[in-house]
């Protein structure tokens, strides 16, 4: 009994996603570790060249990081980057707050457009998934979602089941509405 005390609480440990940012491979051109694909739930075709200047990514080092490895986007800002910058160009009376769709909005129209990476958990019965969603701040037009199932009873939650694959179809996803990236 302890010995299978000891593996469920070892299972239950690698489970969790570790969020390590690696390197794209460059022999394949995409993240490495993926042990499966991700779901494309939407993929809009856009020229998304006109739509590379900056994208706005969450406030944290692996969403920063992951998006400046796959080094498509002229400049990679976190909602905090944003925030200094709104100050700085004294635009605070016109986006007075910007962690709301509202205030997301209110920044690409007052500062400059760019493109909004967020994630989000979609439930459906008692399944959970991790959308990785890329929408246009202006309209609120989701123009890219990829999803991957949370597993967290078997396969687990982590880098190579979800946060992975979602990445590589986004790369998939640039490469084909780019033609600078083909």
């Amino acid at each position: 009994m302890k010995k299978i005390i000891i593996g469920f609480c070892c299972l239950i440990m690698t489970a969790c996603s570790s969020l390590k940012v690696v390197d794209i491979d460059p022999a394949t051109g995409y993240f490495p570790g993926a042990t499966k694909s991700a779901k494309v739930v939407e993929s809009k075709k856009i020229d998304l060249d006109k739509k590379k200047a900056l994208v706005l990514v969450p406030n944290d080092d692996f969403s920063e990081k992951m998006m400046d490895n796959i080094a498509y986007f002229d400049e990679v800002i976190t909602f905090e980057d944003l925030e200094e910058i709104i100050i700085k160009e004294n635009l605070g009376d016109k986006i007075p707050v910007i962690n709301s769709k509202i205030g997301v909005n209110n920044a690409a129209k007052h500062y400059k457009e760019f493109l909004w990476l967020r994630f989000k958990t979609r439930k459906e019965g008692n399944k959970s998934y991790r959308q990785l969603i890329l929408t246009n701040p202006i309209d609120l037009e989701d123009y890219f979602i990829t999803e991957t199932y949370l597993d967290y009873a078997w396969a687990g939650v982590n880098d190579q089941n979800n946060w992975y694959p979602m990445l590589n179809a986004l790369i998939d996803y640039i490469k084909e509405n780019s033609n600078s990236q083909k």
